[in-house]
């Protein structure tokens, strides 16, 4: 009787979980937990809160993805932290929640192994970064944390990621993914338009006092989960002209974040989803040529205030890209790096180019540019496996339809970002988010009832 009892009291909270999972409320509780820490400044209090509704999802939840919103919002907490992130250190015994759910998942839903088109890329990118650096990186440094991270978080962790999801997504949904993909990139995107206005707030008299746009540490962080998380703002303007206010929301989180990046991809992006909405006719034809006639007439009249504006905090008034700051040094040593080491280049941990970039503790030697991370990591191993991932995708994106509109521009987004900052090299939350758009996309597909320029089915 005590078994059955215990049994039904399981049943009743997995019910209970999951009918919250497909509520209106969960996406919004996922923003407002993650909002306690943005406004306080404390990262402990979202922290503990995100880990155990991770570890609760999981343990009593069917569907993966329900604890993949909280996870990765953790990481967008280092906003709160962006120079010290060693006050997430009382937090990490929190890390046992996520793992021993996970577990408690798989034993309670065992899924049988699915691996779909992203599995032999993922497999290629995972035998590339250990195999990186063979030759030339020390031991020492190939066997660091630091460098362990990288080696097997944007490898073996991300094909271990994908095989999981993918296998957990095999089972039926009852819901429409695309959507609930959607909603997942916009309560990120929107937590980090939250993180800049948040900072704002902290910083407002620094900002009001000259009207320049204060240094913000987590800017290139910041334009990469905006740029790549745009997308879904479009995607739920096209269901409610509402969230047209969002889109403007992301729209000045991006300018404010200060970042070049976000000023330049973010404005590619901004007119491709006004593109978007007015191919599905949520916007007339000639709104597209408003926003380029207003842009214009804005810069026309305002151009040397808001360059003032954006550039004044920094002392690079005359120059957009300052032709001496160190980006250029680390391409041409990338360049460097690639020619001397060609096959597998120096590995992702090598320390070597500590005299030009350090950037924030736990972060490896970034070259700020995907292509040559690439060659000067891992050589021509790794051109060979991210061309083959890179090939898959695109293979999958070029079968069309809204859900490959959507995913492409996210894919887009973050491969533009990555062009100019660390972005998918990055396991977590840009490498891994890339991951899961793409499982989603994936299953998406293969589901029988899917046509192309279909969302709910």
């Amino acid at each position: 009787m005590s078994q059955y009892s215990a049994g039904s009291l399981v049943g009743r909270i997995t019910d209970t979980t999951e009918s919250f999972w497909n509520s209106r409320y969960y996406f919004p509780a996922t923003l407002a937990v993650t909002a306690v820490s943005l406004f306080t400044g404390n990262v402990v209090p979202s922290t503990v809160g995100l880990a155990l509704l991770c570890g609760w999802m999981l343990m009593f939840c069917r569907d993966i993805l329900a604890a993949a919103t909280p996870f990765l919002m953790i990481f967008l907490l280092s906003t709160v932290k962006y120079d010290s992130l060693a006050v997430f250190l009382p937090c990490a015994p929190l890390a046992v929640l996520p793992i021993g759910g996970l577990l408690v998942h798989f034993i309670r839903w065992r899924a049988p192994i699915t691996v779909g088109r992203s599995g032999p890329g993922l497999a290629a990118v995972t035998v590339a970064t250990l195999l990186g650096g063979l030759g030339a990186i020390p031991a020492k440094e190939y066997f660091s944390p630091l460098s362990l991270y990288y080696t097997l978080g944007l490898g073996l962790g991300l094909l271990v990621t994908y095989v999981l999801l993918r296998s957990d997504l095999a089972a039926p949904r009852l819901y429409d993914l695309l959507q609930r993909l959607m909603q997942m990139l916009y309560t990120l995107g929107l937590a980090m338009v939250l993180a800049i206005g948040c900072f704002y707030m902290d910083h407002w008299a620094e900002f009001a006092e000259k009207w320049e746009i204060p240094p913000i540490l987590f800017r290139n962080f910041a334009a990469t989960i905006l740029v790549a998380t745009l997308p879904a703002a479009f995607y739920m303007a096209r269901r409610s002209r509402l969230h047209l206010i969002s889109v403007l929301l992301w729209a000045l989180a991006l300018f404010f974040t200060g970042s070049r990046t976000a000023l330049l991809f973010g404005s590619v992006m901004l007119l491709l989803g006004v593109l978007y909405l007015v191919r599905w006719k949520k916007l007339p034809l000639w709104s597209f040529f408003a926003v380029l006639v207003t842009a214009a007439v804005a810069v026309l009249l305002f151009g040397q205030q808001i360059y003032e504006l954006f550039f004044g905090c920094r002392g690079e008034m005359d120059f957009f890209i300052d032709p001496n700051e160190s980006r250029w040094a680390l391409l041409a040593r990338g360049q460097q790096d690639f020619l001397q080491h060609p096959v597998f280049g120096i590995g992702l941990g090598n320390q070597k180019n500590q005299d030009i970039f350090t950037g924030v503790p736990g972060s490896m030697v970034f070259y700020h540019n995907s292509l040559l991370q690439i060659l000067g990591s891992m050589g021509l191993a790794g051109l060979a496996a991210y061309g083959l991932l890179l090939w898959e995708r695109v293979r999958l994106l070029l079968r069309g339809g809204e859900a490959a509109h959507l995913a492409g521009l996210f894919y887009l987004g973050m491969q533009m970002a990555s062009l100019t900052n660390p972005g998918l090299f990055c396991p977590l939350p840009s490498a891994m988010l890339t991951v899961l758009v793409f499982a989603v996309l994936e299953r998406y597909m293969d589901d029988p009832a899917y046509l192309p320029g279909r969302t709910i089915r």
